[in-house]
C-alpha cells in the first residue's frame, strides 16, 4: 500500500508538470489559433411564412478527433418555439434549446465532418439566428446560409506526391438502372400523422397504403437512393390530402438541397414530373396544403431513366381527356360524345324510361340507376348489364349511400374518423361499389358515376362535415377505384349551381378527379355558365331534374336526367307534357340516335 501511494504521488507530480508545460505552449500560440473554436454551426432559415419557418442546421466538427454523441445548445433571440424536429431530439426551456443526436448520426468525423438536422419553428418576434452555440459544452463558431465544404487551414500546406502519369477519375455516369429507384428504399419524413402511416408506405409499391403528415406547413418526405444517381422523372400519387404548393429537391448528403421542380398550383391526383437533377436523396417538400388535412402520398416514385409511357387507350380527340389517365376506349368515347353533343335525354330507372317511351314514342338515350341498396345486400349489377345488352344505351349511376355508421343518406354521420381507417365500414362500402363498377367495365359498359351528389345543399350526410372533408372523401373513392383497376368510369361532380348557401365551385374536388360538372334542379338560365366556369373546360350536364329540357327554350346542356316518374305528379309541373314537348323536338337525342357503344 505504501508503494502504491508513492506511485500515485509520483504520477500526480508528473501530470502537474505536463499541465504546466502545456499551458506554456498554449500561451505561446498565436492569438487567432488559440481562439479557434472546435466546431462551427451553419444555421439556415429555408422557409419563412410570417409566423413560423423551417430551419436546417449543420454542425461541422473542426477538431482533429471524432465526436461520438453530441448535444447542441443555443438560445433563441426572437421568441421562437420549436414545434417538431427531425434527425435529432430536443428539449426547450424558455428560449434555450438542446438538440441531441439520434442513433444514426451520433458520430461526427474530425477534420471537417458534419451532421445535420432540421426543425419547424413558430415565433412572435422574428426568425433571427441564435448568436452562439455550444457543442457538448464547448463554444462553436456560427454562420448562416447554405452549408459549404470546410476550407483547409491556410497555415497548412498539403503535401502533394507527383506521379509520372496522373490518375484520371472517370466522370462518366455508371449505367442507371431502369424502373422506380425509390421502391423499398429507406425513407424519412418531417412528421407522420400516426405510426400506421409512416414514410416507408409511400415507397412500398402498394397504392393501397400511404404516408400522411401532420396538419401543418411545411412538411416533407425523402427517399435515400443509396448512391448519387441522375433523377429525370418523379411520380407523386396523392391521396385526398394533397399539396397545392411543393418542391422536388435533390441532395448528396440530406443536408444541402437543390430544387429541381416547383409548383404552387397542384391539384392532387397523379403528378408525373419530368425534371433534371442528381442526388442520393430525393425529397418532396410541401409548402402549402391543398386541404385542411396534412400531406399524403400513396406512392413516391423516382426514376433515373424516363419510364416508358403506358399505351394510351384509343379514343377520339375532342379537347378533353379523362381524369383517369388509364380510362379505357369506351369511357373516352363516351366523354367525347357528351362533349360534342347537346340535349341527350335521360331518365332515372329503367321502368320509368319505358314509361317515357309509351308517352312519347321515343326511348331516352340514358338511364340512371342507383347503388343505394347495394350496401344492404341488394346487388343488381347483372340486371344493369342485361339492360345495356338489350338497349345499348348510356348507363349512369348515382349513389344514395346509407351512412356507414347507421342511418339513411340524410342522417347525421361523422365519417371523418373513418377516412384514415381502411378496416372501417366506409371503406367496405366503397370497395363494394368499386367492385360492381369493375364488373360493368369487364362487361364492356362505360358508366357515368355520380357519387356524393348535391354537394352544396347540406342535406346528405357527406356534405355535413364541410367542403374539405367532402373533397377528401371524393378523392378516396376515386383512388380506391384506381387501385382496383376501374377504368370504365367518367366521374360526375354534382350540386346546385344556384340557390344555395355556398357556391358549387367551393366543393369541386379538382380537375384530376372530375370529368363532368353538373347541376340538379337548375334554378336559372345562368346555371349553364356557372357549371362551365368550374374546372378546366369540363363537360357539363343536368344530372337530376323534374323538367325535361327542350332545345327550343333551354341552354345547350350536353345531357339531362329526369327524376323518377313516381314524383312527376308532386313536382308542381306537368312532366308528362314536358316530356312530350321535349321528345317532339328533333334536336333531343333519344336512344335510337346513339352510336353503337359496343364498338367504342
Amino acid at each position: 500500500m505504501r508503494d502504491h501511494g508513492r506511485r500515485v504521488r509520483a504520477t500526480l507530480t508528473s501530470l502537474t508538470a505536463a499541465v504546466a508545460l502545456l499551458a506554456a505552449v498554449l500561451v505561446a500560440l498565436p492569438a487567432a489559433q488559440a481562439a479557434a473554436a472546435p466546431c462551427r454551426v451553419l444555421y439556415q432559415v429555408v422557409n419563412d411564412w410570417g409566423s413560423g419557418g423551417t430551419v436546417n442546421v449543420t454542425v461541422v466538427n473542426d477538431a482533429p478527433t471524432a465526436v461520438d454523441g453530441w448535444t447542441l445548445t443555443w438560445t433563441f433571440p426572437g421568441g421562437q418555439i420549436v414545434n417538431d424536429m427531425w434527425n435529432a431530439t430536443h428539449v426547450q426551456s424558455g428560449a434555450t434549446v438542446s438538440a441531441k443526436n439520434v442513433s444514426y448520426n451520433a458520430a461526427i468525423p474530425g477534420g471537417g465532418g458534419s451532421a445535420g438536422f432540421g426543425f419547424n419553428v413558430t415565433y412572435n418576434g422574428s426568425t433571427a439566428a441564435p448568436a452562439a452555440f455550444t457543442l457538448n459544452g464547448a463554444a462553436c463558431g456560427g454562420g448562416t446560409g447554405p452549408t459549404t465544404t470546410p476550407t483547409p487551414d491556410p497555415t497548412v500546406t498539403p503535401t502533394v506526391t507527383p506521379t509520372a502519369t496522373p490518375t484520371v477519375t472517370p466522370t462518366t455516369t455508371p449505367t442507371v438502372p431502369p424502373g422506380n429507384l425509390a421502391l423499398n428504399r429507406p425513407a424519412a419524413s418531417s412528421s407522420n400523422e400516426s405510426s400506421a402511416q409512416g414514410p416507408g408506405l409511400a415507397v412500398d409499391g402498394d397504392p393501397g397504403t400511404r404516408w400522411s403528415s401532420l396538419y401543418s406547413d411545411p412538411q416533407w418526405i425523402r427517399v435515400d437512393l443509396g448512391v448519387v444517381r441522375p433523377v429525370v422523372h418523379v411520380t407523386l400519387n396523392w391521396e385526398a390530402a394533397y399539396a397545392k404548393g411543393y418542391q422536388i429537391q435533390v441532395s448528396d448528403d440530406a443536408v444541402n438541397w437543390t430544387t429541381v421542380y416547383s409548383t404552387v398550383t397542384g391539384d392532387g391526383g397523379t403528378d408525373d414530373l419530368t425534371l433534371s437533377g442528381r442526388g442520393r436523396y430525393v425529397r418532396m417538400y410541401g409548402t402549402a396544403r391543398g386541404t385542411s388535412w396534412g400531406y399524403s402520398l400513396h406512392e413516391f416514385e423516382v426514376y433515373g431513366v424516363a419510364p416508358s409511357p403506358s399505351p394510351t387507350p384509343t379514343g377520339p380527340a375532342c379537347g378533353q381527356t379523362p381524369a383517369d389517365q388509364a380510362a379505357n376506349s369506351k369511357a373516352r368515347n363516351l366523354l367525347c360524345y357528351l362533349k360534342t353533343h347537346s340535349y341527350i335525354s335521360g331518365q332515372t330507372d329503367a321502368p320509368d324510361a319505358d314509361r317515357v317511351k309509351s308517352l312519347t314514342g321515343r326511348y331516352p338515350a340514358m338511364v340512371a340507376f342507383d347503388f343505394m341498396e347495394y350496401t344492404r345486400g341488394s346487388v343488381e349489377t347483372q340486371s344493369v348489364i342485361d339492360w345495356f345488352n338489350s338497349h345499348r344505351g348510356i348507363v349512369a349511376f348515382q349513389w344514395h349511400w346509407y351512412c356507414p355508421r347507421g342511418g339513411n343518406y340524410s342522417a347525421p354521420c361523422d365519417f371523418v374518423p373513418d377516412l384514415d381507417n381502411p378496416s372501417s365500414k366506409l371503406y367496405q362500402d366503397i370497395d363494394l361499389v368499386v367492385r360492381e363498377l369493375k364488373k360493368m367495365g369487364d362487361a364492356g359498359i362505360p358508366v357515368l358515376f355520380r357519387p356524393l351528389h348535391e354537394s352544396n345543399n347540406n342535406y346528405m350526410w357527406w356534405t355535413k362535415k364541410g367542403a374539405d372533408a367532402y373533397k377528401r372523401l371524393w378523392r378516396l373513392i376515386f383512388q380506391r377505384a384506381q387501385a382496383a383497376g376501374v377504368h370504365n368510369v367518367l366521374w360526375v361532380f354534382n350540386g346546385m349551381a344556384s340557390g344555395q348557401g355556398t357556391s358549387l365551385a367551393s366543393w369541386y374536388p379538382g380537375d384530376a378527379y372530375t370529368d363532368l360538372v353538373t347541376s340538379d334542379y337548375f334554378q336559372s338560365s345562368g346555371d349553364f355558365n356557372t357549371c362551365r366556369s368550374i374546372g378546366s373546360d369540363k363537360t357539363v350536364g343536368v344530372a337530376e331534374t323534374f323538367s325535361p329540357l327542350n332545345p327550343s327554350s333551354d341552354s345547350p346542356w350536353p345531357y339531362f336526367v329526369v327524376w323518377a316518374s313516381r314524383d312527376w305528379n308532386g313536382s308542381g309541373k306537368d312532366v308528362q307534357s314536358l316530356w312530350k314537348a321535349s321528345m317532339a323536338n328533333p334536336r333531343t337525342i333519344s336512344i335510337d340516335q346513339l352510336p353503337d357503344i359496343t364498338k367504342w
